[in-house]
């Protein structure tokens, strides 16, 4: 072992010369170097050597790397002043300008630059023979390499990585990047660029589709990433077409522009080649073939098509396959609208283009410049749809049609919500800045304003509403989605309807009372007269709401008490509010003790630590406290900490609910250590006694609630805090 640590540090002699030569090191930190490798190569010669020993002398030795950098900055630096102000004197001669030109060039480079990353890559290397390839190894290393511009060992250490772990795709990925797009070799201490290594579209064609051979075709994300990478090939072809022909494109470009013509617009302005986008649409069709029965997997693919410019036909092929194959998909008929409306954008912004064109406005590539604008400082008003048909519109009937589900209905309800928000954007803000404002000239009909397309949609989306209550289309989802638009359209009394017909007859889930409880408290706030008051619906959403479905009546337990802790204080609310608090106790025995999950869209859980905060707050006086008091806000705080599973488990709760806990603790110990009433029965020593029990109990369950949890470095620093307090008042006393 010693003779194979001496042999390794006897190589490192020459290169740590170098740079104590060359000031960069002094001798005791050279000395210390040593020292602290050959410490390190001992770990590392062992027979039982530890993977974090390897990764401890790499990241000694990348500091090492970071700080030579540094120091040789401040040398060149130093010698850079001296040089300055040598020249002023003219003493000197022609042998001592060769010295210094020599000790110069001698400063600047020399065996030692290269050194500390030569023995990254030696511990690199060992570190992956030793522990046969590890994967997050590789991607460091990779890393590493990257950023020290090695590319030729970024090529070995990709390929020896897919060797060893081929089923992994986000290295077959990594790897054809690297191979596609290269990268620029450049010098970080001189800064200057060399050469561009790897940028092979073969090599990246041969990874991508060997990697899809390994691992079976059925991996999403190496079709997606194939498709791609060859988009991206066809924009570096079309972008170096357009530089080769940018003397004559100009011409053509002004002679497009004065056609009316949609399709010559096209032609001329975002048409990209047939054949050039053909290895995009075999891609995309072996994809399909491989994996055809997801409707998700396909509609990705006209995100990624988006993501490029000029892939309207890209795009519509895909959307094809889509209506051919999902014809009863909710999501596929979404993606059908969601393409429509954005060729309908793209087809009104062409159109300003040719208007602007017409009156002296000349086309460079994307940009559009005015010949006239000195002087112009009316805004150009923005054009309506000529026809009155309107693409996405006609496709969401079709698709309500074909389709009759609540989801389907509910997707195209906030297809026209997203419209109409928009058009009320554009008239709220406009005048503000015409520039920057959103384009909605496609959602007007010929000679029709912003107000008048408002009132349109607003009326398309009731007769949504109105065709599901005809069809029978029902869903709690729907039902909140109807309220909510009524709600916005100050339609407030409709929508305390609407839930109560609901409710009455349809539906009785916890989200439908919750919803129309706050809604007829939003109608009082403003002195409006509800059907029913808020109390009145949590009580019957309670009474309503069998006991075993325990998520649905925590949800309206807790929206009971927080609408009792607003009404005035009385003995009648004080009753209710200790009934409502038991059943909260009794019906989460058990579910607190899985972690919450969201199962729905809607689906929320009670934050049950948040009501019992506000509920111990709330009973808390504000003034002076009496006996009565003490033992209200006792019986709340055991109750919830020592009879019930709510204090017992910090496992699996929410970020709010541990905050909430925390703040719950907290408060019972200053109502112990400060509010509390002195009980004038018993004297001073009884009491001291008393007191030091009960805040000794309350700091071992907080110690033990808090120490049961995932054990990150809050939890842990909380439980410390709560350790020396608990100390503080043991031995304090």
């Amino acid at each position: 072992m010693a003779e194979q640590v001496q042999a390794i540090l006897e190589r490192m002699v020459a290169p740590l010369r170098d740079l104590r030569d060359r000031g960069i090191f002094s001798e005791d930190e050279i000395r210390s170097i040593v020292e602290r490798r050959r410490q390190s190569e001992y770990l590392l010669q062992k027979r039982a050597a530890l993977k974090a020993d390897f990764l401890r002398y790499i990241e000694q030795e990348i500091l090492l790397e970071r700080l030579r950098k540094l120091r040789k900055q401040k040398v060149m630096q130093e010698y850079g002043e001296k040089m300055r102000k040598g020249r002023g004197d003219d003493d000197e001669g022609d042998t001592t300008k060769n010295q210094d030109s020599k000790t110069h060039a001698y400063q600047t480079s020399g065996p030692g630059d290269a050194h500390i990353v030569s023995n990254i890559h030696f511990l690199y290397q060992r570190l992956l023979k030793k522990f046969h390839y590890p994967l997050d190894v590789i991607l460091n290393y990779a890393d590493f390499a990257k950023e020290h511009k090695s590319f030729h060992v970024m090529s070995r250490v990709y390929a020896e990585g897919l060797q060893h772990h081929p089923r992994e795709e986000g290295l077959w990925i990594q790897a054809a990047s690297f191979e596609f797009f290269g990268y620029v070799a450049q010098d970080d201490e001189k800064n200057e660029s060399t050469k561009v290594v790897g940028s092979s579209i073969q090599n990246a064609r041969v990874l991508m589709q060997r990697g899809l051979r390994i691992n079976g075709k059925t991996s999403q994300e190496l079709w997606l990433q194939y498709f791609a990478l060859e988009l991206h090939y066809v924009m570096k072809l079309q972008g170096r077409k357009e530089i080769l022909e940018m003397g004559g494109g100009s011409v053509d470009r002004n002679n497009a522009l004065q056609d009316n013509t949609e399709e010559s617009n096209d032609d001329a302005m975002t048409k990209i080649s047939d054949t050039i986008l053909l290895p995009c649409r075999i891609i995309y069709k072996n994809a399909i073939e491989s994996i055809p029965n997801s409707v998700i997997f396909r509609l990705r693919f006209v995100e990624y098509c988006r993501m490029f410019p000029h892939t309207a036909e890209l795009e519509r092929y895909v959307i094809d396959s889509v209506e051919r194959d999902f014809g009863d998909s909710v999501e596929a008929w979404v993606a059908r609208i969601s393409f429509a409306e954005e060729k309908m954008k793209t087809r009104g912004k062409k159109r300003t283009l040719v208007n602007e064109g017409d009156s002296g406005t000349e086309t460079v590539g994307f940009l559009v410049m005015s010949s006239n604008t000195a002087g112009h400082e009316e805004p150009v008003a923005k054009k309506a749809r000529l026809n009155a048909e309107d693409a996405a519109l006609k496709l969401l009937n079709q698709a309500l049609d074909a389709v009759p589900s609540s989801k389907m209905y509910l997707e195209c309800a906030r297809y026209l919500q997203i419209r109409i928000q928009r058009l009320f954007n554009s008239q709220v803000g406009r005048g503000v800045d015409e520039e920057q404002s959103e384009d909605i000239s496609y959602l007007l009909c010929e000679n029709e304003t912003t107000n008048l397309a408002l009132k349109r949609h607003a009326n398309l989306l009731k007769g949504l509403y109105a065709k599901a209550e005809k069809n029978g289309v029902y869903s709690t989802e729907l039902t909140l989605d109807q309220v909510d638009f009524l709600v916005s359209s100050n339609e407030i009394d409709n929508a305390d309807k609407l839930l109560g017909h609901v409710i009455a007859n349809r539906d009785q889930k916890a989200h439908l009372y919750i919803r129309w409880a706050n809604l007829t408290r939003q109608m009082e706030e403003k002195s409006l007269v509800p059907s029913q008051s808020p109390t009145l619906i949590l009580r019957k959403g309670l009474d309503a709401t069998p006991i075993f479905n325990r998520k649905s009546y925590l949800l309206i337990a807790t929206e009971l008490m927080k609408q009792l802790m607003m009404q005035e204080r009385s003995p009648k609310v004080t009753n209710d509010l200790k009934s409502t608090f038991q059943k909260l106790l009794l019906t989460s025995q058990g579910i607190q003790m899985r972690p919450s999950v969201i199962q729905g869209e809607n689906e929320v859980n009670a934050n049950l630590p948040e009501t019992f905060l506000a509920y111990l707050t709330y009973t808390i006086p504000r003034k002076k406290c009496s006996i009565a008091d003490n033992e209200a806000v006792r019986s709340i705080y055991n109750g919830v900490i020592f009879n019930s599973n709510n204090g017992k488990l910090c496992l699996g709760k929410t970020d709010q609910e541990t905050s909430a806990m925390k703040s719950f603790f907290d408060v019972c110990l200053h109502f112990e250590n400060v509010v509390a009433a002195v009980d004038p029965c018993c004297n001073r020593r009884e009491l001291k006694k008393k007191k030091k029990q009960r805040l000794s109990r309350l700091y071992r369950a907080a110690i033990n609630y808090f120490a049961s949890g995932t054990g990150d470095a809050f939890l842990r620093n909380l439980v410390d805090k709560y350790q020396r307090h608990f100390d503080k008042v043991k031995y304090g006393f």
